[in-house]
């Protein structure tokens, strides 16, 4: 009798735990909402004011928005900490935090709750059209590729099927058990006297969010990416982070 292919994300559990460092590069949560239009124009002054005491740096961006006929011009407006190592953006129809130094969830998740209480006033909405938590990681490879990550993602440059490789990038796409997730991994560029830099790159999502299930929503994301970095990486990588601690959930 042959096994069933189960329909969405199965990875083996590995308990609530944190280590003593970590690989994340940037950690974004992007939250859609209903568009604004009174911001296609409009400065969002009261955001401004809400977010100065953690956030006083600000900077206006313009970007291009694509649709289906035309290609129009957005603000986008960016909010930064004092050190530069956290964000916020908004935009007519998405505010999202952006954080560099990524010490672990419950700081990142603080920060998220404080952007969601003193955004909803002028987000005015009562669900999220789309509620997005990504990870970038970048492991710094030494030696053989496959002590670091994974030996079934890297079989053909382990075996050297390709040859001397420039660049690798693959990307695959599928359901969880709590929405849709983009997984992304591969380097480009390496100098001679560089190290590779390895990416491994998580993106867990979902549409349509009640605002009061937002948090619960990006801790089950959390708990999702976290497992599937730990299938990704190999000894050499669970080695360079260090101590392991159980945490609460």
């Amino acid at each position: 009798m042959s096994e069933v292919t189960p329909l969405t994300l199965n990875l083996p559990d590995v308990g609530s735990v944190e280590y003593e460092k970590n690989f994340i590069n940037l950690a974004v949560c992007e939250l859609r909402f209903p568009s604004l239009l009174e911001f296609e124009t409009a400065t969002p002054v009261q955001l401004q004011k809400r977010l100065r005491k953690d956030f006083p740096l600000y900077e206006r961006q313009e970007g291009v928005s694509i649709g289906l006929e035309i290609a129009k011009k957005e603000a986008k407006h960016v909010f930064r900490s004092r050190k530069g190592d956290s964000l916020v953006s908004f935009k007519t129809s998405a505010i999202a935090l952006e954080m560099k130094k990524y010490k672990n969830f419950p700081e990142f998740r603080k920060q998220l709750e404080l952007l969601l209480e003193r955004s909803k006033e002028l987000l005015d909405t009562d669900f999220f059209t789309r509620v997005g938590l990504r990870y970038i990681n970048e492991i710094p490879i030494e030696g053989n590729l496959g002590d670091w990550i994974r030996p079934e993602l890297v079989a053909p440059l382990i075996a050297g099927t390709y040859g001397k490789v420039s660049r690798f990038f693959q990307e695959v796409r599928g359901s969880t058990t709590t929405g849709q997730y983009s997984f992304r991994h591969g380097f480009s560029g390496v100098e001679k006297t560089e190290k590779m830099l390895y990416a491994l790159d998580f993106d867990f999502f979902d549409e349509n969010v009640p605002f009061d299930s937002v948090l619960s929503k990006v801790n089950d994301f959390n708990r999702e990416s976290f497992r599937f970095f730990c299938w990704t990486i190999g000894p050499k990588a669970r080695e360079l982070m260090g101590r392991e601690t159980v945490t609460k959930e």
